[in-house]
């Protein structure tokens, strides 16, 4: 094997601290010297001192620790542990992907960091138990959809449900949809595309991992009617169900101040009731899912206005209580 040129020393000499230096493991110049030579490289304390100096010009963060023999560590990363540990946390929670395809994604993020914090921070990464979850497909969809709303494009797709048994089978005879895609977004831990469908003239939202056969075809995207704004849609979804945006008036006790700012955030309209509630009103997506949500709090959250709203949330406890009656 031939040596290897100053310029490629440079490379192995940056891969070797990123790779295996931190604060709590650094290198010596004799160490990093052994290393460049056990590469072929022509290396003295003189070269690596050159060469880290070239290094640190050129905005690697790399800590000196002054002694007999130096010391050297790289300080900081594009991402630090905390910012690995969320996004890591996120994948390994997600049910639309693969375990697969977690554990894979999982490594390429550990690898952001020296192999030391890796090891460390593996060990507190839990995945799911979801085995035979997800769909191998997904990063395809997600490429497709992407390349078909920056085009300007429809997609068409196939659509999985779930029978009884838990098979898997394709809707409608396997026959294709046909989609305006707008947005990806992620919603309790699972993917869904959201956009326009001209066959139901309405918004629609599908989830990723319940797609298949997913491409970005010729057809234009379709201008979407007077009146529907999509982008109001997703901050107001429950469960990523569709239904008709609405402006609503809740009366809350008190006590459901912290469930009303995790499920709609701050800066919210709210205001004093009685000394024991208060109102908030906000824009949400009335569907089954919003009813169900306010249900579950056993009156501490009630629907004050619109009308509407209020009869349809009736009228579902109503046919829950009627399918709820012993036979």
């Amino acid at each position: 094997m031939s040596a290897i040129r100053n310029k490629q020393r440079l490379i192995h000499l940056y891969r070797y601290l990123m790779e295996n230096t931190d604060e709590e493991h650094q290198s010596t110049t004799n160490e990093l010297v052994e290393f460049l030579k056990k590469e072929d490289a022509n290396a003295s304390r003189k070269t690596v001192k050159d060469d880290i100096e070239i290094l640190m010009k050129e905005g690697v963060d790399i800590v000196t620790t002054k002694s007999y023999y130096n010391s050297y560590f790289i300080g900081s990363r594009d991402f630090e542990i905390p910012e690995i540990k969320i996004l890591a946390d996120c994948v390994a929670s997600n049910v639309s992907l693969t375990y697969e395809q977690k554990t894979k994604l999982i490594d390429k993020l550990l690898s952001l960091l020296g192999k030391h914090q890796a090891e460390k921070l593996k060990a507190h990464v839990h995945l799911a138990g979801n085995r035979g979850g997800g769909n191998e497909q997904l990063y395809y969809s997600i490429d497709q959809i992407t390349e078909a709303i920056g085009d300007g494009h429809k997609i068409e797709y196939q659509y999985y449900k779930y029978e009884p048994n838990g098979d898997r089978t394709l809707r409608d005879n396997g026959e294709f949809r046909e989609m305006t895609p707008v947005a990806i977004t992620c919603s309790d831990n699972r993917f869904y595309v959201i956009g326009y469908s001209s066959d139901s003239h309405s918004i629609v939202c599908e989830r990723l991992d319940c797609m298949s056969r997913t491409r970005a075809i010729e057809e234009k995207s379709d201008k979407l009617p007077s009146g529907i704004h999509i982008e109001d849609y997703p901050d107001s979804l429950f469960d990523m169900e569709i239904g008709q945006p609405a402006d609503v008036t809740l009366e809350c006790a008190n006590e459901m101040m912290d469930v009303i700012r995790d499920r709609f955030g701050s800066g919210l309209d709210l205001w004093k009731s009685t000394p024991d509630s208060f109102y908030v009103k906000t824009r949400v997506s009335v569907s089954p899912a919003f009813l169900g949500w306010v249900f579950q709090y056993g009156g501490k959250i009630r629907i004050t206005s619109p009308v509407s709203v209020y009869e349809t949330y009736q009228n579902q406890a109503r046919e829950v209580l009627r399918r709820g009656k012993r036979k």
